[in-house]
């Protein structure tokens, strides 16, 4: 026997026209991904999604998504001539092009509007043979149909139809000035059967130079990035805008990550802190017998390294050929690796070779170079990001390091 009542949990899971809302965001993400220079794209912003060309040109997208499915081919249905979506999307940009608040009371300030902007209804619904308004726009750009008889085509469409929401829809449309109209309707497009969205940034984030085996992962990564700069965003009463230009310095090191990059160390006239024998990772080298305490040669190398390294790092931090997750696992992986190091040396401790086994362990983590595929292959940059940890400090080198912790 078929259950015909729904369970509590079906009535509170997900409800699939939350789905919409990813779908926005996805198309918005591709055409970020698509992004050339002088462009820029925004989200909820001039409307559920826009793009900016560098030719004083403008992209307005309303985006439709549809659950519901033709039972005669199992797609999406198809967007047909009667739409409400359709007539809805279509009443929305005439109230846009409209707007007194934006400059647009007088039929001149519209048609400079939909002269440099092109309306686009984007959705996953299907393509229709049969619909009446594309054939209409088709029509008005083979110059089948002139400006003076648009409203009278117009409502014979939307007469076709008993539902009140389409003729109130046709009727604000119809409000435009016969120019207006036109120019608008001319402007109009569909992107229909936009069903596989993710698919389409997946092969945007290929696009840029990523191996097949790459590209589910940077895909991962760059899209959670920029969800959870956007979330940062809304919160502080921000619009979210990404222009080529940011887009390139912000986010490029997410793809470059699977790329052959190389960073390009600087030099820096540093001046020295006061007092370097107060400097944590001094005091631990000292303590090991690593260096005397009254050899300044040897503290001013290695703070010199430091801060060269620190530099260096937050320099190409800036400038985003190293992301806050490349840092995180640098210095993650660079701890473990010391840790497992520090657990050998100590595994059985003698007192009497404390400082021996210490110097034991920072000898072998000097030796080697620190990159962990995000650092430069160099020694000293290395060896600095080693001082930088035990000044912080998240390592050290005797048994009880873990006094200078504050």
């Amino acid at each position: 026997m078929m259950v015909q009542d729904c369970t509590v949990s079906d009535r509170t899971a997900a409800d699939k026209s939350s789905i919409g809302f990813d779908y926005q965001y996805y198309f918005f993400l591709w055409k970020v991904l698509c992004l050339q220079p002088n462009q820029s794209v925004g989200l909820e912003y001039k409307d559920d999604v826009h793009t900016d060309l560098d030719n004083d040109i403008q992209i307005l997208y309303q985006l439709k998504h549809t659950v519901q499915k033709s039972k005669s081919t199992d797609k999406p249905v198809n967007l047909t001539s009667l739409d409400s979506d359709l007539w809805k999307t279509l009443s929305n940009w005439a109230r846009l092009i409209q707007d007194s608040n934006a400059g647009r009371s007088q039929p001149h300030e519209q048609l400079k509007f939909v002269q440099k902007t092109i309306f686009v209804l984007a959705s996953n619904k299907s393509i229709s043979k049969y619909n009446s308004v594309s054939s209409l726009i088709d029509k008005i750009i083979d110059g089948e149909i002139l400006s003076s008889n648009l409203k009278d085509e117009i409502r014979k469409t939307s007469e076709k139809s008993n539902s009140e929401n389409i003729k109130n829809y046709s009727e604000s449309i119809t409000k435009l000035s016969d120019d207006v109209l036109f120019n608008y309707f001319k402007n109009v497009h569909f992107e229909l059967e936009q069903e596989y969205i993710i698919d389409k940034c997946r092969d945007a984030t290929k696009a840029k130079m990523i191996e097949d085996k790459d590209v589910k992962i940077a895909f991962k990564l760059i899209d959670s990035t920029i969800k959870e700069d956007n979330f940062i965003n809304i919160k502080a009463n921000e619009k979210i805008i990404i222009s080529f230009e940011n887009f390139h310095m912000k986010y490029r090191k997410y793809f470059q990550r699977f790329q052959n990059s190389n960073l390009k160390i600087y030099e820096f006239n540093e001046s020295l802190p006061s007092n370097l024998e107060n400097l944590t990772f001094i005091k631990q080298l000292i303590e090991i017998e690593d260096f005397d305490k009254d050899d300044m040669d040897s503290m001013i190398e290695y703070v010199l390294l430091m801060l060269k390294t620190k530099k260096n790092i937050n320099n190409w931090s800036c400038s985003g050929e190293i992301t806050h997750l490349d840092l995180l696992d640098l210095e993650n992986n660079t701890i473990l690796e010391w840790k497992n190091k520090w657990r050998a040396k100590y595994r059985k401790f003698d007192e009497s070779s404390h400082n021996d086994l210490a110097l034991e362990l920072v000898d072998d983590m000097r030796s080697k170079t620190i990159t962990h595929n995000v650092l430069p292959n160099d020694l000293a940059i290395s060896n600095g990001y080693l001082y930088h940890l035990s000044e912080t400090p998240e390592i050290g080198w005797r048994k009880d390091w873990k006094k200078y912790k504050k």
